[in-house]
């Protein structure tokens, strides 16, 4: 599986682009690396060394964005605040207001930035035309929401959710647990995590058997289930949380390994392929266990 976390988005109108259009509009907002006093940036790079912004396979695109941002030591930055700060009060003779010790603060780490080295991350996603859905492989949340504002900018408009289901996701995650009933084509994976909505007190379960007295009684406490791992179809493990965001995917009967004799990009295709059909698959059981999806 390409995407090891999922976070998910259903598309509100259906995107009417070619992929020589997408590719011409992402090439607008091309990632330029951070420079000067710059302190971040985010742009898109292609998802194939020297190849087009876009990957095309089969209905779906395959983008990716890069983040780069400096990275300034809070030591170094304390140091030179300091020492500007001490300077200022041996000058005056007067202790330092909150105000210009932010604009001392400020100062220094406009200093310290063209110096500092930067630090990158590659962020992939995809849009699938025939199914509505933007999939973001992140599992972080700003991370998601920096690619949508970035891909919505580049777009100039782009109407999109998360996905709506008619049952409260936590409130079947503890059906499930307690009653070690799971729908159709779904079982219990080995990972939990159990709160308390009175005090938000908490217990991660991982690598154990979620079928036990142990869990019960956590649940009988009045603890909820906020993120459960569970398997479909007995082959593809996943973590989904509250807010269906997926995370550890892993194809179970798959080894991950690459094969050097075999074309790079025919190998990304096939995975590419792979990935977007399981999900296309995965997805409509998931909302569908979880009382369906509704659709404003």
């Amino acid at each position: 599986m390409i995407f090891k976390n999922a976070h998910i988005y259903r598309l509100t109108q259906s995107l009417d682009i070619t992929g020589e259009q997408l590719d011409e509009f992402l090439g607008e907002r091309a990632f330029t690396p951070c420079s000067g006093i710059r302190p971040s940036s985010f742009g898109w790079i292609p998802p194939i060394a020297q190849g087009d912004f876009v990957h095309e396979v089969s209905g779906c695109f395959l983008l990716c964005a890069k983040r780069e941002d400096k990275v300034v030591p809070t030591s170094a930055l304390a140091d030179i605040l300091n020492d500007k700060i001490e300077r200022l009060e041996s000058m005056e003779s007067r202790p330092i207001r909150a105000k210009e010790k932010q604009r001392l603060k400020e100062d220094a780490l406009a200093e310290l930035l063209p110096r500092a080295l930067p630090k990158s991350k590659q962020i992939f996603g995809y849009i699938s035309t025939t199914d509505d859905l933007l999939v973001v492989d992140t599992a972080s949340s700003p991370e998601a929401e920096m690619f949508l504002n970035c891909l919505r900018a580049t777009l100039g408009s782009l109407k999109v959710v998360p996905p709506q289901v008619k049952s409260k996701p936590t409130d079947s995650y503890t059906h499930w647990l307690r009653s070690g009933k799971l729908p159709d084509n779904f079982s219990l994976g080995d990972q939990c995590d159990l709160i308390d909505p009175e005090d938000s007190s908490a217990v991660s379960c991982r690598r154990q058997d979620l079928n036990t007295r142990e869990i019960r009684s956590h649940l009988d406490a009045g603890k909820i289930c906020s993120k459960l791992s569970v398997i479909w179809h007995g082959d593809l493990k996943v973590s989904i949380d509250k807010d269906l965001v997926l995370r550890q995917i892993k194809v179970l009967s798959s080894d991950d390994s690459v094969e050097e004799d075999i074309d790079p990009i025919a190998q990304l295709d096939a995975a590419f392929v792979n990935m977007t059909l399981e999900l296309s698959r995965f997805l409509p059981e998931l909302f569908s266990a979880l009382g369906g999806e509704t659709r404003g």
